[in-house]
């Protein structure tokens, strides 16, 4: 009798594993993940809607109802029905937004304040002259002329593209149109009356967030959040960032997946807004390093390795077309500076929207997620210090056995009162696995229960500690209790993974106060932002010593700041200023080459005695 063989099963961009039968259809093997895929056919192979996309392994061949209904162009590029692809191999599948029932939960929003708008953009409104035999001057001429009329000083000029839609614009409207300007430069020309409209994005390693932005009142007419598709190529910076040089198109390929994903929901703000692409004539994409090089399909060999060194820190202006963002013929898109190695422009929205670099308090501002990046104010000092730290994807629920990105059903809060647990999902759906925020909270609850010790080592002695396939684990959720049948544990391994996580973020911290010479006590703020950051039980971060004892200092989560800074640098020449000013007075310390790093980071492995 052959030997059954099981293999591991990656859905993306959820996060969620499994481990399947030899033969298992991609259909069921989502089901056992407790993802569920649209089949309005049961999943008999006539509906074509659970279509998935293989990214790595071997499937079986494509049989001839999926040449029916994928076309010859997307069977190339790796799509397949779930319902009759079967695994042969361990397989990492990407799966549409469109094939899912339930998507997953992105942060997009945040607490923080609005900025008043000082856009860069100017709307003139202006009523031309017909043209007549009796008056040949050109369109373009004759639009220059009635702004001049109209008080525009600057000296004003156009691109082809825009000469070309010139003609029939002002035909359409009567000659009557509202003109949008930079330093002169006409944008787009639009119907009398239309506002200019901005696209604040931040570009997470892991989540995309954007704004549709009204650029005249700084009001967001609507708000969108997707998983990055380049995760399909790695969860994080350092994985991609080989792909890129490995692969003779890997750059071209990664640009193209982001961009393709901006541009879509780009789309979908502007049909929820009931507005016309032309109308957007700005845009301002933070993020960090790598994910700013892919972006731009800037060369990314020299950030891959040491001494990790950026293309360009500079703030760059870039038009629009260039990165395939289907907006106003003129427009142009704004990259904020980095800070230095893998600080990005993302980091220094996050400083700006959180107000940071003009704090009265001694505040430490983390952005936690795949890459965290962490920054110390000082009052009085003329600058800020910058650390980055390889936190991982386990926050994201990778590499953890039942780890999932936040969508329905993930567990997100974990309790163990007098040896009862209570557990929260989102969406109070059946659980199917855990995203970070329940990963962390179960290893505190774990730790403060006494099933593990100050190692992270499961007490075995423990009757409620099991032996796995590798090694003890601690059951969450019978299978029988579950939404996918399947036990949810957590591992040893998982327990590991999130040493490793917190371990770099707590050494980020430690080296830092200790570089700057900053008492912990010192410490009077913490300002917490990121998705991650926005979910996490405070409490059980320090319990397991994510963050170091800090005394004195008072947490506050503030949600995706990143996106907010974005939004304040569309609409206003003064915050682009004082990002600009963040950026040129942030110090950043390279935390692998600080004496006592490695130090740092075996203690911060341990939990709190």
């Amino acid at each position: 009798m052959a030997e059954e063989k099981y293999f591991q099963v990656q859905f993306q961009p959820v996060g969620k594993r499994v481990k399947v039968l030899q033969g298992t259809t991609v259909l069921e093997a989502a089901r056992q993940a407790g993802i569920e895929l649209t089949t309005a056919c049961g999943g008999n192979g006539s509906c074509g809607q659970c279509q998935v996309v293989l990214v790595e392994g071997c499937l079986s061949p494509v049989k001839p109802n999926e040449k029916f209904l994928i076309t010859e162009e997307d069977l190339q590029r790796g799509y397949r029905l779930a319902c009759g692809a079967q695994i042969l191999s361990d397989v990492r599948l990407h799966l549409p937004k469109e094939s899912m029932l339930t998507g997953q939960r992105l942060q997009v929003e945040s607490s923080l304040k609005t900025f008043p708008p000082d856009p860069f953009i100017d709307a003139v409104e202006v009523q031309l002259e017909p043209a007549a035999l009796q008056d040949l001057r050109s369109d373009l001429t004759r639009l220059r002329d009635a702004l001049h009329a109209q008080g525009v000083k600057d000296e004003v000029t156009a691109s082809s593209a825009l000469v070309r839609s010139l003609p029939d614009t002002l035909r359409e409207n009567d000659w009557k149109v509202t003109a949008y300007l930079r330093r002169g430069e006409i944008l787009a020309v639009r119907p009398h009356g239309e506002k200019p409209l901005g696209y604040a994005v931040d570009l997470g390693t892991t989540k995309i967030a954007a704004h549709l932005v009204d650029l005249c009142t700084g009001e967001v007419l609507g708000s969108a959040g997707a998983p990055n598709p380049q995760i399909s190529y790695g969860e994080d910076v350092i994985s991609r960032l080989n792909y890129a040089v490995r692969s003779p198109e890997g750059g071209r390929v990664l640009a193209g997946k982001v961009r393709e994903a901006l541009n879509g929901m780009l789309g979908d703000l502007l049909r929820q807004a009931g507005a016309r692409r032309e109308q957007v004539v700005d845009g301002c994409v933070v993020a960090n390093t790598a994910m700013s090089h892919l972006l731009l399909e800037f060369p990314v060999k020299q950030l891959a390795k040491s001494p990790y060194v950026a293309a360009a820190s500079e703030a760059l202006d870039v038009p629009a077309a260039e990165l395939d963002l289907d907006m106003a013929p003129g427009a142009r898109v704004h990259i904020p500076p980095i800070i230095g190695g893998f600080v990005g422009s993302d980091h220094v929205a996050m400083l700006l929207a959180c107000e940071l670099d003009e704090s009265s308090k001694v505040t430490i501002g983390l952005d936690i997620g795949t890459n965290t990046e962490i920054s110390l104010r000082i009052p009085g000092s003329d600058h800020l210090t910058s650390v980055s730290c390889a936190s991982g994807p386990a926050f994201e629920g990778a590499h953890i056995r039942d780890g999932m990105r936040a969508a329905s059903g993930a567990i997100e809060k974990v309790r163990i009162e007098n040896g009862r647990l209570t557990l929260t999902t989102i969406d109070h759906e059946p659980p199917v696995g855990l995203c970070g925020s329940g990963i962390l909270d179960a290893v505190a609850e774990l730790y403060r229960a006494g099933y593990l010790n100050k190692n992270g080592r499961f007490q075995r002695e423990r009757p409620e500690v099991q032996e796995g396939e590798q090694g003890p684990e601690f059951v969450l959720v019978p299978a029988q209790e579950s939404g996918s049948g399947r036990e949810i544990v957590i591992t040893q391994n998982d327990v590991n993974e999130i040493q490793l996580a917190k371990g770099a973020i707590h050494a980020g911290l430690k080296v830092l106060l200790e570089a700057t010479g900053t008492p912990p006590e010192a410490v009077q703020e913490v300002i917490v932002a990121g998705a991650f950051g926005s979910f996490i039980n405070i409490q059980s971060a320090v319990a397991i010593g994510l963050f170091p004892d800090l005394p004195r200092a008072r947490y506050r989560q503030v949600g995706n700041a990143a996106a907010v800074g974005a939004r304040w640098i569309l609409i206003s020449r003064a915050a682009r200023q004082r990002a600009q000013e963040i950026a040129r007075r942030a110090h950043y310390l390279e935390l692998t080459i600080e004496p006592g790093f490695s130090r740092q980071f075996a203690r911060g492995m341990l939990f709190p005695a």
